[in-house]
């Protein structure tokens, strides 16, 4: 609507190399048993695929290392709604400065004053230094699956890594899925899935409706 387009929209954006070794480290752990509770599956109405429970599976029946994890499941150019979406943003928070930005969006939202960001739902055991996981064995997939995203956002790899060339063949997947898929989404249907009762997103969605 006419007045929708007055809002101001803003979305968060992270380091796709950050986002591999949380959701790793999640389904690891399996700290609030979201990857085992029937309830939060898809084919129950829940938003745990049967793809996200495969890899849950593999790491938990081979006691799967991040590098095996990665060889296994990670063999394409990697993309997200950020090629669909951040266009369209008056702002964009980066997640690497999320406190700083998040109070940089609600000033610019019109919010005076904004309280500081609350800390919530941390990774259990995850490490900081995103190099104990890329070891070497795996830089020239991990420069495959992630450089043509990192490069269009401006992250850059770890300081360490000698050769950084993204391959030509990454960055032509890379530009053709994007196309795709803001043509698939187009076509997408909204989701009438819930989080589970009592979890941020799923009292956030109830609330809403």
């Amino acid at each position: 609507t006419t007045e929708e387009k007055k809002f101001f929209v803003f979305a968060v954006l992270r380091n796709p190399m950050e986002i591999a070794v949380t959701i790793y480290e999640k389904m690891k752990a399996n700290a609030k048993g979201n990857f085992t509770n029937p309830k939060l599956f898809t084919e129950n109405g829940g938003h745990i695929s049967k793809k996200q429970r495969e890899r849950f599976n593999f790491i938990h029946e081979n006691n799967a290392s991040f590098q095996e994890y990665f060889i296994k499941f990670f063999n394409k150019p990697f993309d997200n709604f950020a090629s669909i979406t951040l266009d369209k943003c008056d702002f964009v928070i980066r997640y690497e400065n999320i406190t700083e930005d998040y109070k940089i969006a609600l000033k610019k939202s019109g919010i005076k004053n904004p309280k500081d960001l609350p800390v919530k739902n941390k990774t259990d055991g995850k490490k900081k230094d995103l190099s104990e996981y890329y070891t070497k064995d795996i830089q020239s997939l991990t420069l495959f699956v992630f450089g043509p995203f990192l490069k269009k956002y401006d992250y850059g790899f770890p300081e360490h890594w000698t050769h950084t060339e993204i391959p030509l063949s990454a960055r032509f997947l890379f530009y053709i899925g994007g196309i795709i898929r803001k043509w698939k989404w187009k076509l997408k249907k909204n989701s009438s899935r819930k989080s589970i009762k009592d979890s941020i997103y799923g009292d956030i969605q109830r609330k809403s409706n």
